[in-house]
């Protein structure tokens, strides 16, 4: 009993003392620099506090780049002046009027006797062509044609005829469309020839006869037969054909105006 009284009286006065230590005024602690008032790393509390040996990663967040700045814009140059293209000069070249005459010359024959429709030939510029004192096809230049129609003449009448084209002139290295178509050329007549193959029949006939019979009416026989032997000889013998001859030189005119550039 006597150690149970003691426990209560001890018991009392420890909390008579807590309470009055409770009600007792509070000191107040003094800010600043007393070590006592920083926590360690122990006083944490288990959750916040970290490990000694944790090592705390710091995250470095890298710089915003830099704004680029935007392009320099450099003045356009101005365009250059397009320069104008010279003017072409035009030549109007030199024209040959229509109606001009021109000199032909044939180095060979051209006649019906050897030439059809269709035949080629050629033959040469006997004079220069000038327009306005300017020379445009001199003399030599060579001329192109054709035979357009060749009709030879008949065995009993008729004249035989031939018509030549005269299709391009060759100068200045080119050649120059001309088209011009030169005048009929007709044979020669046959008449006389026949009257003469009559009349010399019948001469030879007559003389024949009266050396054979030694009469008048002998000799008329004879020249009656020789006028019908001439006679029959000129039927069937051709009249001459028509023909230009070599070194012969014709005369034509320009059908239509030629004209001649780069002189």
């Amino acid at each position: 009993m006597k150690r149970l009284r003691t426990h209560l009286f001890v018991l009392s006065l420890v909390v008579t003392t807590l309470v009055a230590a409770g009600c007792a005024p509070k000191e107040e602690i003094p800010s600043g620099t007393s070590t006592d008032s920083t926590l360690s790393m122990n006083d944490l509390p288990e959750a916040v506090a970290p490990s000694p040996d944790t090592a705390i990663a710091v995250v470095e967040t890298p710089p915003a780049p830099a704004p680029t700045p935007p392009p320099a814009t450099s003045a356009k140059p101005k365009p250059k002046p397009v320069a104008k293209p010279a003017p072409v000069r035009v030549d109007p070249g030199v024209t040959v009027a229509a109606g001009t005459s021109i000199k032909v010359s044939f180095a060979a024959d051209v006649s019906t006797k050897d030439k059809v429709a269709g035949d080629t030939f050629s033959a040469t510029l006997a004079e220069d062509i000038a327009v306005e004192g300017k020379v445009v096809f001199p003399a030599g230049s060579t001329i192109n044609g054709h035979v357009v129609e060749a009709e030879r003449p008949g065995k009993a009448s008729g004249r035989g005829k031939m018509v030549l084209a005269y299709d391009s002139i060759d100068a200045h290295g080119s050649s120059y469309a001309i088209d011009t178509v030169g005048a009929p050329i007709e044979g020669k007549s046959g008449t006389k020839g026949d009257a003469t193959k009559v009349v010399g029949g019948a001469a030879a006939g007559a003389i024949l006869g009266k050396i054979l019979g030694g009469s008048g009416g002998d000799a008329a026989k004879g020249a009656a037969a020789g006028a019908a032997a001439g006679t029959a000889a000129a039927l069937l013998t051709r009249g001459p054909d028509p023909v230009v001859k070599a070194g012969q030189t014709l005369t034509v005119s320009l059908d239509h105006p030629v004209n001649v550039k780069g002189l």
